[in-house]
């Protein structure tokens, strides 16, 4: 059975539940209640923070009105007690809220989820509602492609999103932790710590991350900033016609192997490397085959 890509909006996330403003019609949704101490958090929720501000005004909304939106939510056995936890899959910020407000249950539509289906739906609930920062998608991204063997073209698909958008994404955890601490924070935006990674150290990027945030320049500031700081350290003229002649070859290796390639000089006496981006085990037994010229009819190694 092909999987239906994880749209926008909760109840388009998971197969069965419906929207919210369809589920008081719905016959086939139970809803049970439990007490919030029940409901344990996820190991796959991607968002790692939560402003303590707009918790407390969700808080004294539900305070008022209740929880107007179920949690979904997975049964655990309990250990040595005999009977069952529910692991939170979506709704943290209500669970919390919840528990701020006092409230003595909270409601829960019981799911039966497997790991990945797990991520997949906290994910997607967290962008739907556009509360995941960037660094959060990326962890997220890369969790699902390595746990889970999926590739950046089928992250995409579940997740209503480009390939370069989640490949792009990614590529931020390539960022020093201090970076990625300022776009969780909010003082930087993806589109304007992106180009940061083009710099040549992680003491260059971060000192051209204070500055865009000090200066509040914009994503294509950034972009003109990083290109700036680069030029600055352009190396001699022989050097650089060398570097247009590999950069060629880099760019005619990605295009015949449809994948990142990177190219890394030796120092001294010390052997270079050539790194190919893979995505999971099927991927790269498919990228060996590529490379030892069986792919394709059995082409030869001319096909690159």
């Amino acid at each position: 059975m092909t999987r239906k890509p994880l749209g926008r909006g909760l109840g388009a996330l998971i197969e069965g539940v419906p929207p919210v403003e369809e589920a008081a019609d719905s016959a086939q949704t139970n809803f049970i209640d439990v007490p919030p101490d029940r409901v344990v958090p996820s190991p796959f929720q991607p968002r790692r923070h939560f402003d303590p501000e707009r918790l407390h005004e969700l808080a004294e909304a539900i305070r008022s009105q209740g929880v107007i939106e179920p949690l979904v939510v997975r049964a655990v056995p309990e250990s040595g007690l005999g009977g069952l936890r529910y692991e939170l899959i979506a709704g943290e910020r209500r669970l919390r809220a919840a528990r701020e407000a006092g409230l003595e249950t909270v409601p829960v539509i019981v799911r039966d989820f497997d790991d990945r289906t797990a991520l997949e739906v906290s994910l997607v609930e967290n962008l739907a509602r556009e509360d995941l920062n960037a660094a959060d998608e990326a962890r997220a991204f890369t969790r699902l492609a390595r746990e889970f063997s999926l590739s950046h073209e089928q992250i995409a698909q579940r997740i209503g999103k480009s390939r370069p958008y989640v490949s792009n994404t990614i590529r931020l955890l390539d960022l020093p932790d201090a970076i990625l601490q300022m776009i969780e924070s909010g003082e930087l935006t993806s589109g304007q710590a992106r180009p940061l990674i083009s710099l040549e150290s992680p003491t260059a990027q971060i000192a051209a991350a204070k500055e865009i945030a000090a200066r509040g320049i914009s994503a294509r500031g950034a972009e003109e900033l990083s290109r700036n700081k680069r030029q600055g350290h352009a190396k001699p003229a022989a050097a650089s016609r060398a570097d247009v002649h590999l950069q060629a070859l880099v760019d005619s290796l990605q295009r015949a192997l449809k994948r990142k390639v990177r190219v890394v000089r030796g120092r001294g006496k010390a052997p270079g490397r050539v790194e190919v981006e893979f995505y999971n085990d099927d991927d790269l037994t498919a990228l060996a085959t590529m490379l030892a010229g069986r792919s394709n009819g059995h082409q030869g190694a001319s096909a690159l």
